[in-house]
């Protein structure tokens, strides 16, 4: 019988006590903090479970009982306090959490809809905390929701199983939650009277105890009882019968054990573990998404890398086969200059003097022999080098959209974002999603020949800006073309003022070596100018392109930049937690 006394005993916490209370009390402040910066990330559970521990951390030792919803926990309950105070039965009478504290006189508070608290003047309610809670395996899923989201503030929890039924599939996950929970377990093996012999309850035992070490990685204490008969003997008038029922019942084991191992010391070493292993579990399992979520995030920096080098391929391929294309124009304009020295070997001497007074027709045949298809070839070499930029940009966008479509995709099978919160992975996801989308627009709207007529006028104001002519709405090739038939006006008007004025037959060697040094001059020239203006225009083309890119997936950018720099530094908030967390536990342990 609860007389002994032992629970009347009270003293308060030693200094020791008291720091490690307090320094356990500023750490459960960090964590809620550090979790905080997760946002809609943390479970409703974990939030409520944490604010439940940091508020039971001055109440009374919580001694919480669970179990199957027929496995005898009412019974039990009523069999420690010694009197009828939990409803009993073969169907679920507990709806509720019903906490059992001391009172003066029995009475009943409904706190909200499903927290019921009890008062009664059982003695061992002075020193802690009784709650009874709907069973594990109830029909009603609130029920066990209810009974699932009060274990992270219990100090212990004593478990209870029957003999006809002991350790079922329903108890044995809910007891991983309570290990999850890093709480101290006992098991009451309720029910024993059934069994017939000693042997048949030494067995039952060591089917629970082996499958509990199994699932606990320890061994918990067990106690085979049967509460009904502990009831029945607590009711017995004849002492004879009382000794023999409580003794058949065997719950003075438990009895002491509530007594005499949970005393002050005990209770106080429990009830700050048990605060410790709520922290250390929440510590673990974010400190577990930070860090996939950083494995997430640095795939996405290797996705960033790679287009970055996908970008800088697309600039040296470009800038290599701009360099092509001129080294094309720069031999179609050799192949010019050679013939017009030709022209100019051929033409100017004294038997041609009188086809030089035709200055028509020697311009005719300059136009013919020299200058040729030289406007079509021009124009199709640049008109070849703007389609070849024109297919490459496509290209690269399209590589781009397809390389960002794949991240839409988790790269991860086992997803720890799933079960912390998915708001970080929502928002990544939409994000690509927004930046693919982005891309693939541009590669479906893309109007090639809108693009590659702009690029073509961008290459001819270009050479215009660089005085090598009023481009309008000339071809480069019409360009070139004017610019000789000018050279061959300015030629020819020379030798016709040189053949009228007298000597003029002996100076015809010098003009014609200064026509083929002025034509070389020219088409160095144009030469000069069509590179340097080609190869400007085209890197501002592919500035603008590679920053067009760029912005569009900037959103991206910002956010894996951003995130990693978030996250980093969660994981160190985290790491020092859970490191402050392992110390304090070496204390209370210690």
């Amino acid at each position: 019988m609860l007389t002994h006394g032992l629970l009347r005993r009270k003293r308060l916490l030693t200094e020791r006590q008291e720091a490690l209370l307090e320094e356990l009390r500023a750490v459960l402040q960090r964590l809620h903090q550090t979790l905080e910066r997760f946002g809609s990330d943390v479970i409703t559970a974990d939030w409520q479970a944490l604010k439940d521990t940091i508020s039971h951390l001055d109440e009374l030792f919580l001694l919480v009982i669970v179990g199957e919803f027929n496995s005898g926990k009412s019974s039990f309950i009523n069999a420690l306090l010694g009197e009828s105070i939990q409803p009993e039965g073969v169907t679920p009478t507990t709806d509720r959490i019903t906490l059992l504290r001391h009172g003066d006189e029995r009475d009943e508070i409904v706190h909200e809809q499903y927290v019921m608290e009890r008062t009664h003047p059982a003695e061992v309610l002075r020193q802690l905390t009784i709650v009874d809670t709907p069973g594990t395996n109830a029909v009603i899923r609130r029920h066990e929701e209810l009974t699932k989201g009060f274990i992270p503030r219990s100090d212990l929890v004593l478990f209870t199983t029957s003999a006809d039924r002991p350790f079922t599939e329903s108890e044995r996950a809910f007891l991983e939650l309570i290990r999850e929970w890093g709480k101290k377990i006992v098991i009451v093996l309720n029910k024993v009277d059934i069994l017939e012999t000693e042997a048949e309850v030494a067995q039952v035992v060591e089917f629970v105890a082996q499958n509990a070490r199994e699932l606990l990685g320890t061994a918990p204490d067990i106690f085979p009882v049967s509460a009904r008969m502990a009831i029945r003997s607590r009711k017995a008038e004849n002492e004879s019968v009382h000794d023999e029922l409580w003794h058949a019942s065997n719950f003075d084991t438990v009895e002491r054990y509530v007594v005499d191992t949970l005393d002050e010391e005990t209770r106080i070493r429990l009830k700050l573990l048990s605060p410790l292993g709520v922290a250390e579990r929440l510590t673990h399992t974010y400190l577990a998404a930070v860090e996939q979520r950083l494995g997430v995030l640095q795939d996405d920096f290797s996705t960033l890398d790679n287009i970055e080098q996908q970008l800088t391929v697309f600039r040296d391929d470009l800038t290599n086969d701009v360099q092509y294309h001129l080294t094309e124009i720069d031999s179609i304009l050799r192949d010019l200059e050679d013939r017009g020295v030709r022209f100019f070997d051929d033409n100017l001497r004294v038997a041609r003097i009188p086809q030089l007074m035709q200055g028509d027709k020697l311009r005719m045949a300059f136009e013919k022999e020299v200058v040729g298809d030289l406007e079509h070839q021009i124009d199709r070499r640049i008109q070849m080098l703007v389609d070849w930029s024109i297919d490459k940009n496509l290209r690269l966008w399209q590589n781009i959209t397809d390389y960002i479509g794949k991240r839409r995709v988790p790269q991860h099978g086992e997803s720890i974002i799933g079960q912390v919160g998915g708001a970080f992975d929502y928002n990544r996801a939409a994000l690509i999603d927004s930046v693919g989308q982005v891309a693939n627009r541009i590669v479906t709207t893309y109007d090639r020949e809108r693009e590659s007529q702009e690029l073509v006028e961008s290459v001819h104001s270009s050479l215009a800006a660089t005085a090598i002519a009023e481009v309008g709405a000339l071809g480069l090739g019409a360009v070139l073309v004017a610019l000789l038939t000018t050279t061959a006006l300015d030629i020819t008007g020379v030798l016709f003022a040189t053949v009228v004025a007298a000597g003029g037959f002996f100076i015809l060697p010098a003009k014609r070596r200064q026509a083929k040094q002025q034509l070389r001059e020219k088409v160095t020239e144009m030469r000069e100018q069509i590179r340097s203006s080609v190869l400007r225009q085209f890197e501002r083309e592919t500035d603008e392109s590679l920053t067009r890119i760029r912005e569009a997936i900037s959103p991206y950018t910002r956010f894996v930049r951003s995130k990693r720099e978030q996250l980093a530094t969660l994981q160190r908030d985290l790491s020092d937690l859970d490191v402050d967390l392992e110390r304090l536990r070496a204390e209370v342990e210690g």
